[in-house]
Order: C-alpha cells, then sequence, then structure tokens
C-alpha cells in the first residue's frame, strides 16, 4: 500500500506543495528518501524513527521509501518531518489515510516527538490556501504566526502522539481572524512636522497615487523627518497584500513572536553603504532583497548621491514592472517588488544650493559632482521632486499641522476612488502609477486646454516619454485630490511644478546657473 500525504516546503524563496509517498516492501530493514532531497531531508528518518519510537509506536517491518513529489524539484529544510512520519504510522496501521485526506503537514519533530515550528510557515500555509488545501496541521508554536490566514482551518499539535486525535477528530481545529491584529502606532507621524507646507502636500499626493518622490534639501532642514512622517499616513493593508508581505517576511525569518502578523505598510531604510544583492536579492540559496521587503510600501534611500550609481541603477527595471527577476544556476527565481521610492539628498557638497546663491560655497564643479551621482533614467522614474527649505523660527512656533490620522484618510480615500476607476476600466492596477501608456490613456479624462498645457510643458521641459507619462499619471492624481473629475489647468500647473526643479538642477548647464 502507498500512502500519500500532503506537505509543503520552501524551494528558493517560493513555497511548493510536495506529495510524501510512502511504501514498504518486505525485507532487510531500511529507510530511504528520494525525489532529489536535500541534506536536511535525509536527515529526517533519524528524527522521524526515533520521534515514533519515544511516542510509543512501532516502525513496521520492511524497506521503507519515501518519495518527495515532484521529484525534480530539489527539497530542502525540515518541514517534512511530521509528513514522513505520518506517513509511515498510516502504513502501519495507525492512521487511517483516508482521515488526512486533502490535509497538509508541516513540522520538524524532535527526538522525543516534540513537534517544533519551521522557518516560512506563514508563506506555506498562505500558498496552501490559495492552492485549495484548507486543513493545515501545524505545530502549536506556529499557529500565532499563521492565525490571521482566513479561510483555513489549522489543527496545531504539539506532539506526534495527537497526530492520531487529528485523524480521529478528537482535536478540534482553529480558524483565523485577520480582525484581531490592529495597526501599530507610529514613533514619528507627519503631524511631528511643522512648516514645509508644500512638502506635506507634495508627500500626500505621493502616497495617494504611489508616486515616487526626491526631497532635495540643506543638512538638517527636515528631509529624513518628513520621510519618517510617511509610515504615519500609509493607508493599510487589505486582505490579499497582508498574505504578500508577511509571507517574505517569513521566508527571511523576521516575523517577531510578539507581532508575527505584517498589517501595516512596510518602510525600510537602507543604509548608504547597501550591495547591489542586498537591494535586490540574491545569494545562494537566493534571499530576497530590501526592495521585496519594501513590497506594498516604501523604501527610503536617505543620503542617495552616498550611494553606488551602479547599485540606484539596479532599481530601474523593478521600478517598472513591480517586480525582479533573480537567475541563478539551475532556478531562475521572481521576487514581488512593488514599492514607492522615498530619496533624500543634499544638492551639493555643503548643502545650501536650495537655501540661496549667498549661502552656497560650492563650485560649479563641485555641484555638478553630486548632481551627477543620480542618473537620467533614474530621475525619469521619480514622479515629484521637491526642494525643502529650513522653514524659520516663526513658521515652527505658528505652524499647527494637521493630524497623521486625518492625512491618513483622505489617502485611504483617494486610494479607492483609484482603484474604483482602475476596475471600471477593466484593469488590473491598483494606483495610478501602476499603470501603462496604454492603461493611462483608457482612464485619463483631460480638458482640452489642459491636454495643450501639458503637451507644451512636455516640450518645454523635453520631457522624455516615460517622464511624460508620469506627469501624466501625477496630474490625474491631483484632479482626484482637488476633486475634479477631469483634469484641469490647475492640476497639469501643480503637477509640473514638482517637476521643474529636475529640470532646472539635473539638466545640461542647469547646475552652472544655480552655483554660488
Amino acid at each position: 500500500m502507498i500512502t500519500k500525504i500532503n506537505s509543503l516546503c520552501v524551494s528558493g524563496v517560493s513555497p511548493l506543495v510536495t506529495s510524501v509517498e510512502t511504501f514498504i516492501t518486505p525485507g532487510i530493514r531500511e529507510f530511504n528518501i528520494i525525489g532529489l532531497a536535500g541534506t536536511s531531508v535525509k536527515e529526517s528518518k533519524n528524527r522521524v524513527c526515533a520521534a515514533i519510537r519515544n511516542c510509543g509506536f512501532e516502525i513496521p517491518r520492511g524497506r521503507i521509501t519515501v518519495n518527495l513529489a515532484p521529484s525534480d524539484v530539489r527539497k530542502e529544510g525540515t518541514a517534512f518531518d511530521l509528513a514522513i512520519a505520518a506517513g509511515i504510522l498510516c502504513v502501519g496501521g495507525y492512521i487511517d489515510p483516508e482521515s488526512l485526506r486533502g490535509f497538509a503537514l508541516i513540522g520538524e519533530l524532535s527526538l522525543e516527538g516534540n513537534v517544533r515550528p519551521v522557518a516560512g510557515a506563514f508563506s506555506m500555509c498562505a500558498f496552501a490556501m490559495k492552492q485549495g488545501l484548507t486543513d493545515i496541521v501545524i505545530p502549536e508554536d506556529s499557529f500565532k504566526e499563521v492565525s490571521c490566514i482566513e479561510g483555513v482551518r489549522f489543527w496545531p499539535v504539539g506532539k506526534l502522539s495527537e497526530l492520531t486525535d487529528v485523524s480521529k477528530r478528537l482535536k478540534m481545529p482553529l480558524e483565523g481572524r485577520l480582525s484581531d491584529f490592529p495597526r501599530q502606532e507610529e514613533l514619528c507621524t507627519l503631524s511631528d512636522v511643522k512648516g514645509h507646507k508644500t512638502a506635506r502636500r507634495a508627500i500626500e499626493i505621493a502616497v495617494s497615487g504611489g508616486h515616487n518622490i526626491l526631497m532635495m534639501g540643506a543638512a538638517g532642514s527636515g528631509k529624513t523627518m518628513l520621510a519618517h512622517g510617511i509610515r504615519s499616513v500609509l493607508p493599510p493593508l487589505d486582505k490579499e497584500d497582508v498574505y504578500d508581505v508577511t509571507s517574505i517576511y517569513s521566508l527571511c525569518g523576521m516575523l517577531s513572536t510578539g507581532d508575527p502578523v505584517i498589517t501595516h505598510a512596510p518602510f525600510r531604510e537602507v543604509h548608504t553603504g547597501i550591495t547591489k544583492t542586498a537591494l535586490i536579492g540574491g545569494g545562494r540559496p537566493v534571499v530576497p532583497g530590501e526592495i521585496s521587503l519594501a513590497h506594498r510600501g516604501v523604501l527610503f534611500l536617505d543620503e542617495v548621491t552616498e550611494i553606488d550609481r551602479c547599485v540606484l541603477d539596479a532599481l530601474r527595471q523593478p521600478m517598472d514592472s513591480g517586480e525582479i527577476t533573480v537567475s541563478r544556476v539551475g532556478h531562475i527565481e521572481k521576487l514581488p517588488s512593488n514599492f514607492m521610492l522615498v530619496c533624500a539628498m543634499n544638492p551639493c557638497r555643503c548643502g545650501n544650493l536650495l537655501e540661496g546663491p549667498e549661502k552656497c560655497t560650492c563650485t560649479p564643479k563641485m555641484i555638478s559632482h553630486t548632481l551627477e551621482k543620480l542618473s537620467r533614467p533614474m530621475l525619469d522614474r521619480i514622479d515629484i521632486h521637491i526642494a525643502v527649505k529650513t522653514p524659520g523660527y516663526s513658521e515652527l512656533c505658528s505652524d499647527v499641522p494637521e493630524s497623521a490620522e486625518a492625512v491618513r484618510k483622505r489617502i485611504t480615500a483617494e486610494r479607492a476612488l483609484q482603484k474604483e476607476k482602475i476596475r471600471a476600466a477593466g484593469l488590473s492596477g491598483r494606483t495610478y502609477s501602476d499603470l501603462s501608456v496604454e492603461e493611462l490613456a483608457q482612464v485619463c479624462e483631460m480638458t482640452g486646454s489642459a491636454e495643450k498645457i501639458l503637451l507644451h510643458f512636455a516640450e518645454s521641459l523635453s520631457l522624455s516619454i516615460r517622464a511624460f507619462n508620469k506627469l501624466k499619471a501625477l496630474s490625474l492624481t491631483v484632479a482626484d485630490m482637488n476633486g475634479h473629475s477631469a483634469v484641469r489647468d490647475d492640476d497639469i500647473g501643480e503637477a509640473v511644478q514638482y517637476r521643474i526643479i529636475d529640470r532646472k538642477l539635473f539638466s545640461e548647464g542647469g547646475y552652472a546657473d544655480n552655483a554660488a
């Protein structure tokens, strides 16, 4: 008799449903695991045999063969232990194989028969749910990690012997609820930032439409504080995004025991010395990079001009496609990377270029050396460029910023409006920044005069095709926030002002006109 038990593992960075087939033939006692099993999987036969005996069961006599299907994909990890033991117990007559039909089993076994948690449990369970497996046996210590997954019955077990209770339905399953995990409070909110009304407006527009933003200003002007304040106004993740983001962190082993579910949009801030592999992902085995950890959230590059240019340019392809493809010998991994890019930089060595010519002490060559660290293709992919000037003391004392909660409500409403318009057009994007050129044309409604103004600025600013479509998407977001059903002249005017400083500083000879 051959028994088949479903289990799950992580192949590279992708979960995989594996059928654990167990077969016993008469002969000298022998235990073999086949199906392209890695070292940690082959070692499971020692753990499984000891666990079965220490739980009071007997291992059937004969040659035991365990096949892990599909056999052409390499298997690693200890998540198969529980399924392998279940297959042997089924062959030995301790468990009815039909009682586990449609189940998936995940767990590592100790020599005493205890069921230990495994890394990536959340991603495995979320993937199993998408594959139609609604009953999953998991370690007791892993239930908190997966308890937000709805539509799945979890059967937590702490010891191998409890598997017989599951087969006889003597244990009751548990179901997860996403609503049990509230939004986390942020340490720094946008309401803590006084002054910078223009910058706060630009940030609200950027978050509403998922637009990338670059902030330039002197040291201490408030760029980093503004960027950190974005966390407080990010809209909450929907159920699908919670599963996707938490799965990525589960694969990386970055879920904390106190907060095992990520319900808020991630905010990743990287050091200027980051390598290309750490940023986009890679290694052997493949590990997700910062752009994947920032999926559905924000990637913040502070002091962006201090990061190697080749590292920055590696962002260009994933910024366009929303995913990164990492090729390794024998397999190709596709990692999600749909993020909003936030950059901050000093426009020159002294940092005072935008504070006024009388304050900047840099020569045109020094300014050029700073600005040329950002390539033109990279700048084209950034929708909003703003100058962050140091506010005066009178402004700091008199300004009463709007609460972050009020801003977040407006952003959430704007995101919902964009999603509704995009769905009405039969498209699959979520924000205007996700749309291609053809898709943007289906959604965009613009008055005749606004279209003429847009074309005029596109020609006068010598915008590339990519920058032109970025400006068009930005004007749509501005129009929605201004309550306009179609893009008007003033919407175009506001959107254009976020591209002027780009051309003023980074165009050929532009830096020389602003040097001291």
